[in-house]
């Protein structure tokens, strides 16, 4: 493990410290090793970052468990993803408090395939198991990566189906992935990570907590296109990986249910406000997001084009502007931007961690 993904690692598991003060920490400071040695003084002229924050970095003993944290994962066959890497879910960089690491069981590359997620009530009807199975094989086969949360229900549904259709699938889980909850999937997790894979923010050790799943299902609703809900109750996680994939500029689907059915109020809800579309077959969500269908199943795999961030600042704006027409140098930059250089260097640092640029040798930056 390179000595950035370390660092990342150890400010990762400072408790309090959560990812968005993170990347401001890295930014000002140049790295996240020098997060850990920089003057308190220099610390406390970060916006938004106050003693309490430094406190908690700088009183840390994380490096260690760092370490530790990293020998376990390479004997479990767990890969370590941090926010900088290529390997990193695209899409996922753009949302609010994207994790800075992610572990993964299996060698499906994440950015390979468009993704679009399959979600629902754990106590399932018949009918609604059979449409889950319907949607996920029929995705699957069109080269999408179906993913779910691995619990009862729809979920295990959604995962089973892309299997059988042999296609991809990702279970996001919200605990480490040292075990597998609920512990009856084991058997279709080990079967999953053969061609597709098991996600996680939390490290080895971390069992499931009711707090982790909400948390857990902004990642689903992060690294897909689209969220389609089969079955919800008027409460659940369903519904609140529904409403943060429409906060994060995601298309939602719902599929309708009898209005006396318990199960299907949550779907009905998010249809009458105008947070999901009315869906009834899969083909309808491929021919809303543009996707072409080939009944052969011969086609490359779908290449969807990337959500664009929201709430970009004005600097951040100029900056991707320029870029825009191609790679370009930092004191070019500054001359085209207006942005004084001392302020320049931590903006396009952030801008790197945000997944928006890429830096080369020469000191050179392009669009991602």
């Amino acid at each position: 493990m390179d000595e950035n993904t370390l660092y990342l690692l150890a400010l990762s598991l400072v408790k309090g410290l959560g990812p968005v003060h993170i990347k401001n920490l890295i930014a000002y400071s140049g790295s996240p090793q020098a997060v850990f040695s920089a003057p308190k003084g220099k610390l406390l002229k970060i916006p938004t970052i106050g003693e309490h924050f430094i406190d908690l970095v700088q009183g840390a003993d994380t490096l260690k468990e760092a370490e530790q944290i990293y020998h376990t994962c390479c004997k479990a066959d767990i890969s370590l993803i941090p926010y900088t890497s290529p390997d990193y879910p695209h899409s996922l960089k753009f949302i609010h408090q994207a994790p800075i690491i992610l572990y993964k069981k299996g060698k499906f590359d994440l950015n390979s395939q468009p993704a679009i997620a399959i979600v629902g009530t754990r106590k399932a009807t018949n009918g609604g198991l059979d449409i889950a199975e319907d949607f996920a094989s029929f995705f699957a086969k069109q080269h999408i990566n179906v993913i779910s949360g691995l619990a009862y229900g729809i979920d295990i549904m959604a995962h089973k189906a892309a299997l059988q259709a042999q296609g991809v699938t990702t279970a996001v889980l919200g605990h480490g992935l040292d075990r597998v909850y609920p512990w009856v999937h084991a058997a279709k997790a080990r079967e999953i990570i053969q061609s597709g894979a098991l996600l996680s923010e939390y490290p080895p050790g971390i069992g499931p907590d009711p707090a982790h799943f909400p948390a857990r299902n902004r990642i689903v609703a992060g690294m897909a296109k689209a969220i389609i809900v089969i079955e919800a109750g008027e409460r659940g996680g369903a519904l609140i990986t529904a409403r943060m994939a429409f906060d994060q500029n995601r298309e939602v689907y719902a599929v309708p249910g009898r209005i006396k059915d318990p199960r299907s109020v949550g779907c009905n809800n998010l249809i009458r406000d105008q947070i999901a579309k009315l869906v009834t077959h899969p083909q309808e969500v491929l021919d809303d997001l543009e996707i072409q269908w080939s009944p052969e199943n011969a086609s490359p795999p779908l290449q969807l084009e990337l959500p664009l961030p929201e709430h970009l600042s004005s600097e951040e704006s100029k900056v991707l502007n320029i870029l825009n027409q191609g790679e370009t140098q930092v004191d070019r930059l500054t001359k085209q931007t207006g942005i004084p250089l001392k302020n320049l260097h931590p903006l396009l640092l952030t801008m790197e961690f945000k997944g928006l640029i890429v830096q080369s040798p020469g000191k050179k930056f392009r669009r991602r």
